[in-house]
């Protein structure tokens, strides 16, 4: 059994999930993945100015004195076609049909909205006045030739979706969503609502822990529990490989007889239980699958959801944000003021959980949950967490704290 501090067991859980690989994509296939380059913009958009709106071009000059008592009447001089190489120029004193988004004829610098015209076809009545820039879009309007729209690092939606296919891409170099399959082992585990002779726990660890891998950035797959039964779990393993790009595992991991987790894990791949130095208590573990094509990293956390919930956050979080290809692996800090005293043990991290509220002063306030054993209630109601350690120490009342959300 190894013994480890948390910073060595976030070292060797970083280093098993190294960063995935950089795919090219079509552009259907990119949401939800995380871009692997920055956007830049080839050209200036619009490389020309162009009608905001459908209306007519002019120059501004030949209708400024128009109105709907006294409208300015205007030859129609041609209609503006998307199929044209270049702009034409500008007649003079004269006006052009023009669709949105179409070139404007170079020389004309307004455009009339349709409704504020006759619609004329050879002759076209102006009853308002326009002003320079009126109604059009100038060449750079949406980006200059060189600008990063969207940097590297950012999770594609349908707004990133939208801004590549605005640039001509059809293609994206992007770190694809990573799989995690969520599995937790115990004879004792049923699901919520079923019933067995004898009763069971209901298992809420994986339903628990597959939200926090798709807010982390990632697609779980939550595989029900399986029995402590070597054979059927090495059987669960096995089948869910072809869809894992990591795989978790919540208990199993006692001395226990029953517990098989670690002697499974060994057998196919190489597998670490580990002791880890972080309070609330639990094993831990780290190792891999060997798969006909790939080896996957498998992490095993404490069965208890708290405390799987804890130690997500204490070294699986970042790791999965890093191979999710996310420039930001931490939650913000806040700094906050405790409300009531408590003990940090020597040797250990502690992760304290705290209810977070206004204070008189310019910080928020907290107050400890949980400082022997955090119950269910306790784990619904927290908002943050408080990390102290690996040094002795006792807050008081008032003493400064830094905190991070509790995301999930």
């Amino acid at each position: 059994m190894t013994v480890r501090s948390l910073a060595e067991h976030r070292a060797a859980v970083a280093a098993a999930l190294a960063a995935g690989p950089v795919l090219d994509v079509v552009l259907a296939d990119a949401s939800g993945a995380t871009l692997a380059e920055d956007l830049v913009a080839e050209a200036d958009m619009p490389s020309d100015a162009v009608a905001s709106r459908d209306g007519y071009a002019v120059l501004s000059a030949d209708v400024a004195s128009a109105s709907a008592d006294s409208p300015a009447l205007l030859p129609v001089s041609h209609d503006v076609s998307f199929d044209n190489r270049a702009p034409r120029r500008h007649v003079a004193h004269a006006a052009a049909r023009v669709p949105s988004g179409a070139p404007l004829p170079l020389g004309a610098d307004a455009v009339v909205p349709l409704h504020d015209t006759d619609a004329g076809l050879a002759r076209v009545a102006i009853a308002r006045p326009a002003h320079a820039g009126d109604g059009v879009r100038q060449a750079g309007f949406d980006a200059r030739r060189g600008d990063v729209i969207v940097g590297a690092g950012t999770r594609i939606g349908p707004r990133q979706i939208a801004v590549a296919a605005a640039l001509g891409r059809s293609r994206l170099r992007v770190r694809p969503v990573p799989r995690v399959v969520v599995m937790a082992v115990g004879d004792e585990l049923v699901e919520p609502g079923a019933r067995r002779p004898g009763g069971g726990i209901p298992e809420s660890t994986t339903h628990m822990l597959a939200s926090l891998v798709l807010e982390a950035g990632a697609k779980p797959y939550r595989v029900g529990a399986v029995p402590d039964d070597p054979l059927r779990l090495r059987s669960a393993l096995e089948d869910q490989l072809v869809r894992a790009d990591l795989v978790i595992t919540t208990g199993g991991l006692s001395e226990s007889a029953q517990d098989t987790v670690a002697d499974v894990l060994a057998r196919i791949g190489g597998f670490e239980a580990v002791d880890l130095q972080l309070r609330p208590m639990g094993r831990h573990g780290v190792g891999i699958i060997t798969a006909p094509e790939r080896d996957i990293p498998v992490i095993a956390l404490p069965g208890a959801p708290a405390v799987a919930a804890l130690a997500f956050e204490a070294y699986v979080r970042p790791s999965l944000r890093a191979l999710c290809g996310h420039p930001d692996l931490e939650r913000p800090v806040f700094r906050a003021r405790a409300r009531k005293r408590w003990i940090v043990p020597p040797g250990v991290v502690t992760a304290m959980p705290v209810i977070v509220d206004r204070a008189d002063d310019d910080l928020p306030a907290v107050t400890p949950l949980g400082a022997d054993a955090l119950a269910l209630t306790d784990f619904a109601r927290a908002d943050a967490l408080v990390w102290s350690g690996p040094q002795a120490t006792v807050v008081h009342p008032g003493d400064e704290v830094e905190c991070t959300p509790w995301g999930g």
